[in-house]
């Protein structure tokens, strides 16, 4: 921002006032101090001034207008602020304007552009030929597209990262649901296992009594030559029990003793 920004009109001289000499002359030595002392770069001071020569002239714009700029250099901004308005209602264009023009540096001053540009705009309106005006109009007006520009591009970056958070929150819900199927299925898998064994173990229960049944089968005895069996001993009692008569007896080989020779 050129200095032309920060330009402020100076105080001003009672005697411009025109009308109301009747308050000129109550606050004229108040004011001419005031205005010394704001040449000196004493703005305290002078604002101190100011406010004397308003107790005698209390509805004179120009000193209004002279206590505005005082503030003004103090940073007073808000204070000031009140002070031009009261002076741009003086129905003096030449000091209407030079109101309006010091209104406009207090606005930017408090950072309200759009304010400022329209005080700039009526410093203008009562003195066309202003170029300070101008040249501060021109300022705002640019900086205000900056900062329109600015915010646009701040919300497209925060569209931007808005879409990137929610692509970052949906792959988030899709690999959990993928992590969920995935345990999901291994319960399943798990389950089906569980299920299984013991089925397998109710067919192998099934199996193993027959295997054992054939296992645990008695062998047949081996037939002994010269022995009967079993089985021939069962038929042979049981022929007995039905005809005795029938029956042909067979005589159970007697075993020879072998006779030792003398020694």
């Amino acid at each position: 921002m050129k200095a032309a920004i920060l330009r402020v009109v100076p105080a001003l001289a009672l005697l411009m006032l025109g009308p109301s000499a009747l308050h000129a002359q109550k606050g004229r030595a108040e004011v001419k101090e005031g205005n010394r002392l704001y040449a000196e770069g004493r703005y305290d001071a002078a604002h101190e001034k100011y406010l004397e020569a308003l107790r005698d002239a209390p509805d004179s714009p120009v000193i209004r207008f002279n206590d505005g700029n005082a503030l003004y250099k103090t940073d007073e901004y808000q204070r000031a602020l009140d002070a031009f308005r009261e002076a741009a209602q003086s129905g003096d264009p030449s000091l209407e304007s030079k109101a309006w023009y010091n209104l406009g540096n207090a606005l930017y001053r408090q950072q309200q552009l759009q304010e400022s540009l329209e005080a700039y705009k009526q410093a203008l309106r009562y003195d066309p030929t202003d170029m300070d005006a101008k040249h501060n109009l021109e300022l705002v007006r640019k900086q205000l597209e900056q900062q329109q520009n600015q915010n646009q591009q701040n919300d497209q970056n925060q569209q931007q990262r808005d879409q990137s958070q929610q692509q970052q929150n949906e792959q988030q819900q899709q690999d959990q649901q993928q992590d969920q199927q995935r345990d999901q299925q291994e319960q399943d898998q798990q389950q089906d296992r569980q299920d299984q064994n013991p089925q397998q173990q109710q067919r192998q229960g099934q199996n193993q009594p027959e295997n054992q049944s054939e296992q645990q089968q008695p062998q047949q005895p081996q037939s002994v030559p010269g022995q009967m069996t079993r089985e021939e001993l069962e038929r042979l009692l049981q022929a007995i029990s039905e005809d005795p008569g029938e029956i042909q007896r067979q005589r159970v080989p007697t075993v020879q003793r072998r006779v030792r020779k003398p020694w």
